[in-house]
């Protein structure tokens, strides 16, 4: 049996009036590809929050490869190796290509990234080859004095997840990576999450497209209102009454 890379254990969510999370078990594998998917309202983006840390949990725990991290703060998991990109890009657009990536590589390897944006010249040499290899590796055209900003959306998706690969991450959170892409962008997606993967990377992803969830996840969790209300293989889950019944109605239509 494979080690667990991540893990939630009853791990729970309140808000004035909502519960959001509810006692939610989660444990993910080295280099698994795991989907989070779910009716809008479902808990997953809150699910996500709380394992990146952006959110405190109410009750519960969250382990990334057997630590306890539940009360780190949301810098200290991403440089200890958990990284997440967002639905909509979270990119530095007056940047350029360089500084964005290498915003990444400074978090990994640096005290404090003021002091190594202003780094010696092979610190720089380094972190230029790095982001060159990155960006090749996420399909991103290597015009590193390039505006970030002026990028195509679905380029400024994949710049996001080179600037997390940067830092080095074992595990990574795909927020809706699918989001606003056409079919032909979801196939490379497809192609690139694969490719992440095959780096002994641990990816976790919430997804609407049920396509890409069904062709390239090893298993598939389910949320209803908060709950974890299935888990398994995409054929299991395809064939899950509860699911059919919460995320699509009575219709196997989108599975």
């Amino acid at each position: 049996m494979a080690a667990v890379a991540l893990e939630t254990k009853a791990v729970s969510k309140r808000f004035i009036g909502l519960v959001a999370v509810d006692d939610v078990d989660l444990a993910v594998e080295d280099g698994e590809i795991r989907a989070i998917v779910g009716p809008n309202g479902a808990g997953k983006t809150t699910l996500f929050n709380l394992i990146s840390g952006l959110y405190p949990v109410t009750a519960g725990h969250v382990l990334l490869r057997d630590i306890n991290i539940t009360r780190w703060p949301a810098h200290r998991r991403a440089s200890s190796g958990l990284g997440r990109t967002y639905q909509t890009p979270q990119i530095f657009p007056d940047l350029n290509v360089f500084d964005n990536v290498a915003i990444g590589w400074a978090a990994r390897r640096s005290p404090t990234l003021r002091e190594a944006m202003a780094g010696s010249s092979a610190w720089r040499r380094k972190a230029v080859d790095d982001a060159k290899a990155v960006l090749d590796f996420c399909g991103v055209p290597a015009t590193l004095d390039r505006r970030a900003g002026d990028l195509p959306f679905v380029m400024q998706k994949r710049l996001e997840l080179a600037r997390v690969l940067m830092g080095g991450p074992r595990v990574v959170l795909l927020d809706e990576p699918a989001a606003g892409l056409n079919p032909a962008e979801v196939r490379a997606l497809d192609d690139l999450i694969r490719a992440v993967a095959a780096r002994q990377i641990t990816v976790v992803l919430i997804e609407h497209n049920m396509r890409l969830v069904m062709g390239v996840c090893d298993r598939v969790t389910v949320l209803d209102f908060g709950h974890r209300i299935a888990d398994g293989t995409p054929d299991q889950v395809r064939a899950d009454a509860r699911v059919i019944e919460a995320y699509l109605g009575s219709s196997h239509a989108g599975l």
